[in-house]
């Protein structure tokens, strides 16, 4: 089910998943259930973007019930979000566009524009989710056919602004499907990932995605 359009029935496209998606890892992952945080206030979500342009209605309506999905930052849980993304909370969104911002600025001041904005780095994309390889997922706030698309920034493969789903709701209807279905996601590398849950460890069940290749 890929959305593309914010409206209404998008927003409750993306609550039902969410709420759909929540009670499977209550059951079959409670490590990284116990990672998804409680809502995040609207003074919160409004302070993300800082005022510079509107944040998108989809990541305010997940904000608005996760703020992120580490909870506990060191646990390895919460990252359920292939490739073992787990995703921001507000401060840790509105960092990442201060972050994005400077890229860009460094880039413009040296010349390199045409090599990171857009690329690499844009000061309308709003890292919505992070792993341990330094990856972000970012959502897309430039006008046009992308707006809402969620890309992938992965320097560690060569991953620069490659866009992965068309919007934050169809991630979650994806990862969704594929949990419940044990079915594998292209990873953004083209391989197979494939969900299941780890058992061992203090984290408790959460999953984990397994790339496939050949």
């Amino acid at each position: 089910m890929a959305v593309t359009v914010a409206g209404e029935g998008t927003l409750m496209e993306l609550i039902r998943t969410v709420t759909l998606l929540a009670r499977w890892l209550e059951e079959y992952g409670p490590g990284d259930y116990r990672q998804l945080a409680p809502p995040a206030g609207h003074e919160a979500i409004d302070a993300v973007t800082e005022g510079k342009f509107p944040l998108h209605p989809d990541v305010r309506a997940w904000l608005a019930l996760h703020d992120g999905s580490a909870y506990e930052r060191l646990s390895p849980a919460g990252a359920f979000v292939p490739l073992d993304y787990a995703m921001l909370d507000t401060a840790r969104m509105r960092q990442g566009l201060r972050d994005m911002e400077e890229e860009v600025a460094r880039a413009m001041s040296e010349g390199d524009e045409e090599y990171v904005v857009g690329t690499m780095a844009d000061v309308c994309w709003v890292p919505v989710a992070a792993n341990h390889t330094g990856g972000l997922l970012v959502v897309d706030h430039r006008d046009g056919s992308g707006h809402g698309a969620v890309l992938e920034v992965d320097p560690s493969i060569g991953l620069e602004g490659v866009r992965r789903w068309d919007s934050l709701s169809h991630l979650f209807d994806s990862v969704l499907d594929a949990l419940v279905h044990s079915r594998a996601l292209l990873s953004g590398s083209g391989a197979p990932a494939v969900p299941r849950v780890h058992a061992t460890g203090p984290a408790g069940p959460h999953v984990v995605w397994e790339l496939h290749y050949g």
